[in-house]
This record gives structure tokens, sequence and C-alpha cells, in this order.
């Protein structure tokens, strides 16, 4: 009589998932954030939500960065806070003769800046929306550094305040309703030196002696 040995088989081995980097993780909860900020605005995001799409849990997400203020600041406003700093950096005398130059350079930053990351100025457009009662508040600090810089001596006989707010939005229009302002084709390159000579002009005062 025959004995029936039953064969036993191992089942496969787990894949074991790659041990992430604190710059892996990081990168995750920051582009979550950016495209559900963008797509909901910040009241109506949760921090469980971006979790959830970043494929971690929401303790790690808030031992990185703190709450969902926080995260707002870092992958939405803060890019524009750190391009000021930039700025001043590099052209710290806000009395240089060459101003006209640094504004136009600061223009392109900015465009360049807004059209790299439309999604950023969407996630501010949906803030203001959502909170009426402090529209763009989180680029407060950008726009004061901005007219510091701006309000110096030779400066341009208005609000510089009110300027670089308005160079903004000009800015913002160029790059977000192009297709809506011109009737055909535009070359970036002559959109560009057209916004960098009409804002340093404007911004920049009467020449210097």
């Amino acid at each position: 009589m025959n004995a029936t040995h039953s064969i036993m088989i191992d089942p496969a081995p787990k894949t074991r998932r790659r041990r992430r980097t604190r710059e892996d993780v990081t990168e995750r909860i920051r582009a979550a954030a950016r495209e559900l900020f963008a797509e909901r605005g910040y009241t109506f995001t949760t921090t469980k939500e971006i979790a959830r799409l970043a494929d971690v849990s929401e303790t790690l997400l808030f031992r990185y960065y703190g709450d969902k203020a926080s995260l707002f600041h870092e992958v939405v406003t803060g890019p524009f806070d750190r391009l000021m700093e930039r700025f001043v950096t590099l052209h710290p005398d806000p009395a240089d003769k060459n101003k006209e130059a640094d504004a136009r350079r600061f223009t392109r930053d900015v465009f360049e800046q807004l059209e790299q990351h439309q999604e950023m100025f969407r996630a501010l457009l949906l803030q203001s929306r959502d909170r009426p009662e402090q529209p763009f508040s989180g680029l407060d600090t950008f726009f004061e550094k901005s007219a510091r810089y701006a309000a110096r001596e030779n400066a341009p006989g208005f609000n510089s305040a009110i300027g670089v707010r308005l160079g903004l939005g000009m800015i913002a229009f160029a790059v977000f309703f192009q297709k809506e302002l011109f009737t055909r084709e535009i070359d970036r390159e002559q959109l560009l030196q057209t916004l960098e000579y009409i804002i340093a002009k404007a911004l920049g005062g009467p020449p210097s002696d």
C-alpha cells in the first residue's frame, strides 16, 4: 500500500517595501499637499487626506510639519518668501544704481515661479475664496519686503505697497490668462521682456543722477 505524502509548499516570501528616507517622505507629503490644496483650498483639505495620498501616517506628517498651517506655508506661500529672501540677499542695497536691472530680474523670477508652480497660486486663490477676510494673507511677508525694497530714495511717486501688489497681479494674469489676453500665441520671451520693462519703469522711480 502506497502511502500518500503531502507536499508542503512554502508561501512566497512577502516583498518588503524599501525603507524610505526622510527626503522621500517629506517630498511625498509636499507633493500631496500641493495637489490637494490646489484642488480644494486650505479649508477643505485635511491632514488625514494629505497623509493618505502621500501614503504615510498622519503622525509622521505632524512630526515633520507640525500642523496644516505650517504645511500650507511650506508648499504654497513659503516659496514666495524664499524667492524674496534670495533676491534681497543678492541685492542688499535698495539704493543701488542698478535698481531697474534688479526690478527686471525680480519680475522674471516671479514670472518663472508662477509658471513652474501654477498649483501654488491656485491654492492661494482658493484660500482667498474660503477666507475672504484675509485675502492672500500668506503673502504678507513677501509683499512687505517687496514694498520696503521699492520704497527707497528716488522711489516712484505712488504708494509702493500698492505698486508691488499690482505688479504681482500683472505677472500672474500674464501667466494664467495668456490665451484670454491674446488672440494668437505670443512669444514667451517678448511677453517677459515687456513685463520687465513696464514693472521696472514703474517701480524703479526716476533715474538716478
